[in-house]
């Protein structure tokens, strides 16, 4: 991974992404890009294109200042902090303006901070943020505003046996490779157990032609109540992040989605989460 965008809106909830992004940008000797959108107001007198180019003008200047403010504020004897390049931009919707950047920098991850304590979905991650795993064509890291970043020595991914999973691994062992950090695979079944094993092993094999990383755990768990289950496997393994593909419809593991993964995940885990939208694959 080369390049990273962080999105800010300047708020509480995003300050922990930036130094998570800071100092993951720093151990895979990545460029990090610091992102503001913002929405220029429209009154009768910008109707004149004089006006409202000065308008515009001013406006991209205070947010420009604004957000090297916030930089600098947050990651004051941080390295790597002067490094970074603050780039502000202009429209709505919000998540297609990072997107439309993240593209024109052929960004591989975009990271953005998640709020906490609520059950719906669009408050916990913020519109924006939801609105980004759907579209985004990289992954999208969500990192709680109470996480500090320590390094990742272990990441978490669950699995449902399908192609588009082998793809995520892919991108995830971008991560894993440099970083040399473990990457636990699990799926939590309620299947008999031959033939959760039996679809394990295929899994495997078909993912050892396609992924060459040594770091890769594979993990079969099994469970009437698959949130309890795999609950209970981020317990025993601890792991700093967790990776999630985003599934529409019904799978293997039918109520594993990840609106209620991230649910749990906020409430007993309060991981960084990264996020890959399936339909963004098969595009």
């Amino acid at each position: 991974m080369k390049t990273f965008v962080y999105a800010t809106d300047y708020s509480k909830n995003s300050v922990a992404a930036l130094h998570f992004a800071n100092a993951l940008s720093q151990e895979l000797n990545a460029k990090l890009i610091a992102l503001h959108v913002f929405e220029l107001s429209l009154t009768l007198a910008s109707t004149v294109s004089h006006t409202y180019s000065r308008k515009e003008v001013r406006a991209f200047a205070d947010h420009r200042e604004r957000l090297l403010d916030f930089c600098a504020e947050h990651l004051i004897n941080k390295p790597g902090a002067n490094k970074i390049t603050c780039k502000i931009d202009e429209g709505k919707p919000a998540h297609e303006i990072i997107i439309k950047n993240a593209i024109e920098h052929s960004a591989d991850l975009i990271i953005v901070g998640a709020k906490g304590g609520s059950a719906i979905r669009e408050a916990l991650l913020g519109s924006t943020t939801t609105s980004l795993i759907n579209a985004a064509s990289c992954p999208v890291l969500a990192v709680p505003d109470d996480v500090d970043f320590h390094g990742i020595k272990k990441m978490m991914y669950a699995t449902d046996f399908e192609g588009a999973d082998i793809f995520m691994i892919e991108k995830l062992t971008e991560l894993a490779k440099p970083l040399q950090l473990d990457l636990h695979v699990v799926h939590v079944s309620t299947m008999d157990t031959r033939t959760s094993n039996d679809q394990m092993e295929w899994f495997k094999g078909m993912l050892r032609h396609k992924v060459n990383c040594d770091n890769i755990h594979f993990d079969l768990r099994y469970g009437e109540d698959v949130f309890a289950t795999l609950q209970q496997y981020i317990d025993e393994i601890e792991p700093d992040m967790v990776a999630m593909l985003e599934r529409e419809g019904h799978s293997l593991i039918k109520d594993l989605t990840h609106w209620d993964l991230v649910k749990r995940m906020k409430s007993e885990g309060h991981l960084p989460l990264l996020s890959y939208h399936k339909k963004n694959i098969l595009e």
